[in-house]
């Protein structure tokens, strides 16, 4: 059995975001409420857990999409008011320049600002309208830019009108920063199949005519952690970290021509406090793409000492969430966090018997290992497993199943299986307790 990379010389994740627990589950919260403030009793739910974050939808629909992070704010203190050692972060855009974004707004309707957007062929700014179509709104403000991280005066506006007020903030412990990527790879993901015009060489056709070309990109990615290192200077020096959502990759991906090496990002953060952030995880099929799969990025992450949270979206409320669990707890280290939800509201949140039982895990006693897709690894008061050699062989498309004795519902090949083993005996006996879950891909 083969270990999987070892831990380097790089300092330790913990207390990016206060004291971490290894005595409990590190589940955390991220939800947001539409039109109404936090009720004392999903107060009371949020303290359950060990970190949560506020979505930029908390109370948008109520502001109509205007200045959503005041509400943010005000929603983090009185969330600390009642559980004041649970850990709150508020939501920031990183990549995306949000028009519901005080900051931003104004800057959208002065032409001498055009700079600091990314352009397209049509001499209008790149944009999105996924906040309009995820909240049902026709409001201007929910219309968002793309910043040029390329243009050194885009780069200080962020800094000094986005991130700074929140590390003035005495309400919060750190800033969730969405769509890291974003900062650099749109025009290769092009919103509207339109290229960018006004970062040279970078997708745009060169003046001689020909192919697009890509090494003009490099402005993007150097202009992202440049943002990337003084954000998080800016926010550890007034007792916060940031939390960067989908930064990228230490191996590259097929086919991406606009690729951010992890290790580049590690190294320009070097000595900070901070974490990533996975969206859309899910434990039945992280490891499949073995090369530069998600389970294999982690892992090389908890052997460097990164922090991180891993968001499994669930496709059902009563979905097992046994092999996501599985699968983070093989990379879980100092910092680590873990989000399960059927989506971004309150009522996607529930909290299961599992998170209770894991706790009893403590802490590992040593590094994953990985033979023939069979992931191992044991700690203080568990054995922890993910059985993939099924999802290794299956292609992702393929989820028949079927049902097993007692109407047990039994996966196709394609699932992982995630199981927990815990040392203690159960009550009734003396056999091992364990908890077992097969799912399809």
């Amino acid at each position: 059995m083969s270990p999987l990379p070892r831990p380097l010389p790089t300092p330790p994740a913990a207390g990016v975001f206060g004291a971490y627990n290894w005595s409990r589950f590190p589940a955390a919260w991220f939800g947001a409420n539409g039109t109404e403030w936090e009720s004392a009793a999903q107060l009371e739910e949020i303290g359950r857990y060990s970190l949560a974050i506020l979505g930029w939808q908390h109370l948008a629909t109520s502001t109509d999409m205007t200045a959503v992070i005041y509400p943010q704010l005000a929603q983090a203190a009185l969330l600390k008011d009642r559980h004041p050692a649970l850990p709150v972060l508020v939501y920031a855009s990183f990549g995306w320049a949000f028009g519901m974004n005080a900051a931003v707004w104004p800057l959208m309707h002065k032409p001498e600002y055009e700079g600091f957007f990314l352009l397209s062929t049509d001499g209008k700014p790149e944009f999105s309208r996924t906040n309009c179509q995820q909240m049902r709104s026709a409001s201007p403000h929910c219309v968002g830019w793309f910043w040029n991280f390329a243009n050194s005066s885009a780069r200080d506006y962020y800094v000094e009108h986005i991130v700074l007020p929140l590390a003035l903030s005495p309400t919060i412990d750190g800033v969730f920063f969405d769509a890291f990527n974003y900062g650099y790879d749109i025009p290769e993901v092009r919103p509207w199949g339109r290229r960018v015009v006004n970062v040279p060489n970078c997708s745009t056709v060169p003046a001689s005519g020909g192919a697009a070309v890509w090494s003009g990109c490099e402005a993007l990615l150097d202009g992202t952690l440049d943002v990337a290192r003084r954000s998080a200077r800016l926010l550890n020096a007034r007792g916060k970290a940031p939390m960067f959502a989908n930064v990228g990759s230490f191996a590259r991906p097929a086919r991406q021509r606009i690729w951010l090496n992890e290790s580049r990002l590690l190294e320009a953060l070097r000595g900070a406090r901070y974490s990533v952030y996975y969206e859309s995880f899910r434990g039945d099929v992280a490891p499949r793409d073995d090369g530069a799969g998600t389970l294999r990025n982690m892992l090389q992450e908890s052997s460097r000492g990164v922090a991180a949270t891993v968001h499994t979206y669930y496709k059902s409320a009563d979905e097992d969430p046994l092999p996501h669990v599985a699968a983070f707890l093989l990379a879980r280290a100092e910092g680590w966090y873990f989000l399960g939800s059927t989506g971004w509201w309150d009522k996607s949140y529930r909290w299961t018997s599992l998170y209770d039982a894991a706790g009893r895990c403590g802490r590992p006693l040593g590094a994953a290992t990985n033979q023939s897709h069979k992931y191992l690894r044991p700690f203080e008061g568990c054995v922890v497993s993910l059985d993939c050699t099924g999802a290794a062989a299956q292609p992702a498309e393929q989820t028949a199943g079927g049902t097993g004795e007692a109407g047990q519902a039994v996966a196709a090949a394609a699932g992982c299986v995630g199981n927990i083993s815990f040392h203690h005996a159960a009550p009734a006996g003396g056999a091992v307790q364990e908890a077992r879950s097969r799912v399809s891909a």
